[in-house]
């Protein structure tokens, strides 16, 4: 008996390999959140600057498999639902697929798998956390109870809405978001629909409309002062130690094709 050291990164590297990138022929409600010029890039096929490793992978994977796994479950609580649809629309250049849209209220149920480090649970009762920016007495980030779902599955959420409103004529006006980790944590958000995110979605959209018209590419935004810089802009797959989204790499693009 012995550790096959070998053999576990030939496993890694094949799950690595099996990761198929997804062709944006339109902007995606999914990637709705990230830098406008991150997301530009997607669209132009410009290559990520990081590799997906085969942790990631599976850790994908094993969400996916989470959610179709609480499925059910969520029709037993909420009532019959419609799920993963997707929708896209020409006008706004859109396309997106919703977890679960409950019929008898037009209530979207967003499920989200999450790492146990997402949760905190203060006096019996468990939510998200989020960073105060101070330090605890052994010098560690000190956390706090997170009152709201993250801000970019809220704007994603909000383009669901929007394609909804747009494509079938049906109105949403409330929002749950279910947190849940592979070991069983588990927290609901509760939330309406709101007109800022609703703006916030289709200025977003006009501006990346806009930029793909005149082909120029938008600005990156990605600085540690963004409210989805935590949480979104940190993990830009165009992010060096020295710069965010290159223009260069446009160019090296053009240069490898042809």
């Amino acid at each position: 008996m012995s550790l096959n050291n070998s053999k576990t990164i030939e496993l890694y590297q094949a799950i690595a390999d099996s990761n198929e990138d997804r062709v944006f022929k339109m902007w995606h409600a999914s990637s709705i959140a990230m830098c406008p010029r991150a997301h530009y890039f997607k669209r132009l096929a410009v290559p990520e600057l990081t590799e997906v490793s085969g942790a990631k992978v599976i850790r994908w994977q094993a969400g996916h498999h989470l959610e179709t796994a609480i499925r059910p479950i969520i029709e037993k609580v909420y009532g019959e639902s419609g799920s993963n649809e997707r929708m896209s629309n020409d006008e706004l250049q859109l396309t997106g697929e919703f977890d679960n849209l409950i019929l008898h209220d037009n209530r979207l149920v967003e499920i989200k798998s999450v790492s146990d480090f997402a949760f905190i649970s203060r006096e019996n009762i468990t939510s998200l956390k989020e960073a105060t920016g101070k330090l605890t007495k052994w010098n560690k980030p000190e956390y706090t109870t997170k009152h709201t779902p993250y801000l970019g599955h809220e704007l994603q959420n909000h383009a669901y809405v929007i394609l909804l409103k747009e494509e079938q004529n049906i109105e949403v006006k409330n929002i749950d978001y279910v947190y849940i980790s592979l070991s069983g944590r588990m927290v609901v958000y509760s939330t309406e629909v709101q007109q800022s995110l609703l703006d916030n979605v289709n200025n977003r959209l006009k501006a990346l409309n806009e930029a793909w018209r005149t082909k120029t590419p938008p600005p990156c935004i990605c600085t540690e002062s963004h409210p989805l810089y935590d949480s979104v802009m940190r993990w830009c797959p165009y992010k060096t130690e020295t710069k965010c989204c290159s223009l260069g790499l446009i160019k090296e693009k053009q240069n490898a094709s042809k």
